[in-house]
């Protein structure tokens, strides 16, 4: 799939998102939100790393209570000046500010928290596949994040179930998560070599 192809894909499905009413939006995210608690990854971590929504995305507000009520420390992301990779910081979701690119981010205040410390990290999209694949807003931030995340780290993409697509192309620099959530299923992908490094059998 060429660069026009990969767009016009993805202001399809930005579309569809935003034909979902703000009632609706928020009835699927509550069902997003309740599959997520429940995930052993969810319920190990110390340090989780969310997003505040932009546009129609999953609301991450639900999970952000829940793990504050649970004692989990929660990371909200920033972009960093000459830096593509998003930096974390402490804070809740209250606190956040008007950021760059219609973005909100944590206060200037608010402590750094390094890459290395997150348990979890809850990943926007435009959309996704069931091989673990996700095309983004374009810009690479949550690529050259996940990339520099521990190994360790668990890689979780929220996503409305109009957001799963069948194939997402992959390049060389997309990384791809461990497990995506919508408000019908967890979707954990296969292995690569199980799958097939093409996504063909």
């Amino acid at each position: 799939m060429n660069g026009s192809s990969k767009e016009a894909l993805r202001d399809a499905v930005i579309v569809a998102r935003l034909r979902l009413s703000p009632q609706e939006r928020a009835t699927l995210s509550h069902a997003v939100t309740e599959r997520v608690l429940v995930l052993d990854a969810f319920v190990r971590a110390q340090t989780i790393a969310l997003y505040a929504p932009m546009g129609a995305e999953v609301d991450t507000a639900e999970i952000a209570q829940a793990g504050a009520a649970r004692g989990k420390r929660l990371a909200y992301p920033r972009l960093l000046e000459g830096d593509r990779a998003l930096g974390f910081a402490a804070c809740r979701a209250d606190a956040l500010l008007p950021g760059a690119l219609r973005t909100r981010e944590p206060p200037p205040d608010a402590p750094v928290v390094p890459l290395g410390e997150v348990d979890l990290v809850l990943v926007p999209g435009v959309a996704f596949d069931a091989r673990g694949r996700r095309l983004g807003r374009g810009r690479g931030h949550y690529d050259a994040t996940l990339a520099g995340l521990p190994t360790s780290a668990r890689r979780v993409g929220l996503a409305f179930e109009l957001q799963i697509m069948p194939v997402i192309p992959q390049e060389r620099h997309d990384a791809l998560l461990d497990t995506i959530v919508t408000e019908a299923r967890v979707i954990v992908p296969m292995p690569a070599a199980e799958a097939g490094d093409d996504g063909h059998h």
